[in-house]
C-alpha cells in the first residue's frame, strides 16, 4: 500500500519520496491571465490561485463568475477585467487597474486568442486585421508594457500561449494558420 502525506508548504511525500509540488508555490505574487473566461485560461488562472497568487482575469466578455468564485474560494484576491483586446489603448487601462489594486505585476499569461472559421477565400480585410490585432499585436505590446514594469521591479515572468492549430493548417482556419 502506498503511503501519501500532503504537506502544503513543502510538497508531497509518497512512500518517503519527496515530490516537488511545493517548489511550484508562488506565494503572494500577482498574475494577469488573458483569455481567462474559460478553457485553458480559466484553468491557468485557478492553478495560479492554488499556487497562492492573486489573479487578474481578463476576458473579452465578463469572465465567468465560476472563474472568479473558484479563485476567491481558494482564498486569493481576484479582479475581473473585460477590455477589448483589439484596442491597444486598453493595455494601459488594464495595467492601471492592476497597479491600483495590487501595486505590481509578477506574472503575465497571454492566453487570449481569436479565430475565424471560414474558407480562406471568404476572409475579409477586417477579419484579417482583427485576428492579427488580438493574436499578435496586442500580445506583443502587452508584453512590452508589462516587461518595462517588471524590469523596474527587478523581475517577473511572461508566458505566451499559442494554438497548435497554427501548425495543422486547413481551409476553415486559414487565417489563424497564416500567423
Amino acid at each position: 500500500m502506498t503511503s501519501l502525506t500532503l504537506q502544503r508548504d513543502s510538497g508531497i511525500l509518497i512512500d518517503g519520496d519527496y515530490m516537488i509540488l511545493g517548489e511550484f508555490r508562488i506565494d503572494n505574487k500577482v498574475a494577469i491571465v488573458t483569455g481567462a473566461s474559460r478553457g485553458i485560461g480559466q484553468a491557468m488562472a485557478v492553478a495560479l490561485a492554488e499556487a497562492d497568487a492573486d489573479v487578474v482575469v481578463v476576458g473579452h466578455k465578463t469572465p465567468s463568475d465560476d472563474t472568479v468564485d473558484r479563485i476567491v474560494r481558494i482564498g486569493r484576491r481576484c479582479i475581473p477585467i473585460t477590455p477589448d483586446l483589439a484596442n491597444l489603448d486598453n493595455i494601459e487601462k488594464i495595467l492601471e487597474k492592476v497597479y491600483r489594486r495590487f501595486g505590481r505585476i509578477d506574472i503575465l499569461v497571454n492566453n487570449a486568442g481569436i479565430i475565424r472559421r471560414q474558407p480562406a477565400l471568404d476572409h475579409s480585410i477586417q477579419d484579417w486585421d482583427h485576428v492579427l490585432m488580438v493574436n499578435l499585436k496586442t500580445v506583443f505590446f502587452l508584453c512590452q508594457a508589462v516587461a518595462r514594469r517588471m524590469i523596474k521591479a527587478s523581475g517577473g515572468k511572461i508566458i505566451n500561449i499559442v494554438s497548435l492549430l497554427t501548425y495543422q493548417g486547413g481551409n476553415p482556419c486559414a487565417l489563424l494558420c497564416s500567423l
